[in-house]
């Protein structure tokens, strides 16, 4: 109990940094809980009234925004996010966007509600997010400017050279390229320069640049790549009103090297010939996309049992607490299964093969349920645990029947035998912890009469 209750807290850690405070409100109590604040302004573990907190509050909240954060918070709106997530399909959450007055100056912060239905209780955190207003800022600066810098388009091009490590002037009307393509590049010493390749693409077509670089696309951001790669397509996009356009897609650069590229266009009407014009930036944004793929590998690894790829014990006991919470979860099955004689399988065949069983179970437990619906879990040694939601003209005997059997299989000449528990969502009154009591009591009555079978609980 003691390493699981020191993984859990290793979990909430690392998710709590991303976080710039964690807070609980019982609305039927107008209580709030502080779960986490990174300064330790609230007190963590403090429990305070809900109107002294919209006090703490008011005081660091931008002026022009406490109208506004006021109206999010206000009691009858706390209440309006419960009803909205009784009435939803899938976790509801509502967020918004203030300013914060920080000892460093003003922040952007994203405050984010999730409500639980069962407690009335609503969890809000408070996440920094000036990095995407920065560059939003920057955006906006550079679009306001680009009639005045088009006529200057040397002077356009060495500031957006800075950022940009491909840049280029367009008519979209007449589709051609009206000026040489700028690509930056490193000399011998390292030293970045810009160079005009007028070998590659003098004049052209910007449809005939687009397709020949296709080909590098990787096929999972084609469709976002092909948005905006013909000449027609931006001239809609102009007339429709949008004068700014960004997206990401992965290719290949000319060594073959997989990076992802940010493309920009910025839009705007040439006052004489009345055509329709514009620069395309492109940005090197790998680093970021390697720093976000790092950051969800980590949390990967703090919620699943690294043997198998399930969700390890902590994670699956919050998970199915938190759908056992949910009324509309209530047609539901708690299972409990291990392998019988697993202790001989080691013995006598090798603890390599113990584990090549165990992920045999595994990849064999993850077809048999739906993703984001049903939770599978293992709980340790080879102990699993799955909980099944259903409709209530689905006949959960069936179900739990074709996962049984699916399990009861062969793997490398050897016969996977498993004895299970089940105990239905109906049976049981007093959560998560009962369900699992009536389950793990119908596992042993069914190792008791002979194991390699199932049997539910009273």
């Amino acid at each position: 109990m003691d390493k699981n209750y020191e993984l859990e807290k290793r979990v909430l850690t690392m998710v709590s940094r991303q976080f710039e405070g964690i807070y609980q409100i019982n609305l039927d109590d107008k209580a709030v809980t502080c779960v986490y604040d990174v300064k330790d302004e609230a007190g963590e573990g403090k429990v305070v009234s809900l109107d002294s907190w919209l006090d703490m509050l008011n005081k660091f909240c931008y002026c022009e925004d406490k109208e506004n954060l006021g109206r999010l918070l206000a009691v009858d709106s706390l209440f309006q996010c419960i009803k909205a997530q009784k009435e939803s399909d899938k976790p509801y959450n509502l967020r918004r966007d203030y300013r914060f007055m920080k000892h460093d100056g003003v922040k952007w912060i994203c405050v984010t509600l999730m409500p639980e239905t069962l407690y009335n209780e609503i969890t809000v955190t408070f996440r920094d997010v000036s990095h995407r207003y920065e560059y939003d800022e920057i955006i906006q600066k550079k679009n306001s400017e680009l009639r005045k810098l088009l006529q200057t388009a040397e002077q356009y091009r060495d500031a957006l050279l800075s950022e940009s490590v491909v840049l280029y002037q367009v008519n979209f009307t007449r589709d051609s390229l009206d000026s040489d393509l700028f690509q930056k590049n490193k000399d011998g010493n390292g030293v970045i320069k810009v160079l005009n390749t007028v070998d590659m693409y003098k004049s052209g077509s910007y449809n005939e640049y687009c397709t020949r670089w296709q080909s590098r696309v990787s096929k999972d951001t084609i469709d976002e790549y092909r948005r905006y790669a013909t000449s027609d397509s931006l001239v809609e996009e102009y007339r429709a009103g949008r004068t700014l356009l960004n997206q990401d897609y992965r290719t290949l650069d000319s060594f073959g090297v997989e990076m992802w590229i940010n493309k920009t266009i910025y839009l705007a009407q040439d006052k004489v010939t009345g055509d329709v014009i514009g620069i395309v930036s492109l940005r090197d944004v790998t680093d970021r996309y390697r720093q976000e793929f790092m950051r969800e590998t980590l949390e990967k690894q703090a919620s699943t049992d690294l043997l198998t790829g399930l969700y390890n014990h902590v994670t699956g006991e919050v998970l199915i607490k938190s759908k056992i919470d949910n009324e509309k979860y209530m047609d539901a099955a708690f299972i409990i299964f291990d392998i019988d004689f697993f202790k001989k399988i080691n013995d006598t065949r090798g603890h390599y093969f113990g584990d090549c069983v165990l992920q045999k179970v595994a990849e064999i437990l993850k077809g048999c349920i739906r993703e984001n619906q049903d939770v599978a879990a293992r709980y340790g040694g080879d102990e699993f645990v799955i909980f099944v939601t259903y409709k209530r003209e689905d006949n959960i005997y069936d179900i739990v029947d074709r996962i049984f059997k699916a399990i009861s299989t062969q793997y490398d000449g050897y016969q996977i035998s498993i004895s299970m528990g089940i105990c239905l969502a109906g049976a049981c009154e007093e959560g998560y912890y009962d369900m699992y009591k009536k389950a793990d009591r119908a596992l042993y009555k069914a190792k008791e009469n002979g194991k390699g079978r199932y049997i539910f609980s009273n």
